[in-house]
Order: structure tokens, then C-alpha cells, then sequence
């Protein structure tokens, strides 16, 4: 599955999976807490898998969820 969002700067990548981390052109503009991020990468990794920031640009943010199939 994959979500669409606003650009992340490439300054800022790096950061996303952090608790409270909220980038500097959100901190005045969008409310939060900065949790969404960190909390979705944790529930993924409760189902063993993992979740990555595949791609930022002036089109959106996708984010990538990958799970193991259940046999």
C-alpha cells in the first residue's frame, strides 16, 4: 500500500521515523504531535514488517508498507 503526502526536504528524510520530529514546514502550519510516523513504522514491525519513506518530490511523499504473507 501507498500514501501520498506533502514533500519531506532531503535535509529532513532522515528524521521522519523520529518521535516528535516535525519538519519545519509543518511546525506552524499542520497540527500534530509528530507521532504518526513512528507509530505506523512500529505497528508494521509488530507485524513483521517494515515501513520506508520510498520516494519525496514535488508530486508528494510515497511511503511504502511491506508485511509477510500468511500461508
Amino acid at each position: 500500500m501507498n500514501l501520498k503526502v506533502i514533500l519531506i526536504p532531503v535535509h529532513e528524510q532522515q528524521y521522519v521515523f523520529e518521535p516528535f520530529y516535525r519538519g519545519e514546514n509543518k511546525k506552524l502550519k499542520i497540527r500534530g504531535l509528530g507521532l504518526g510516523l513512528p507509530f505506523s513504522k512500529m505497528l508494521a514491525k509488530a507485524q513483521k514488517g517494515y515501513l520506508v519513506l520510498k520516494e519525496s518530490n514535488e508530486q508528494g511523499t510515497t511511503f511504502t508498507i511491506i508485511v509477510e504473507e500468511l500461508n
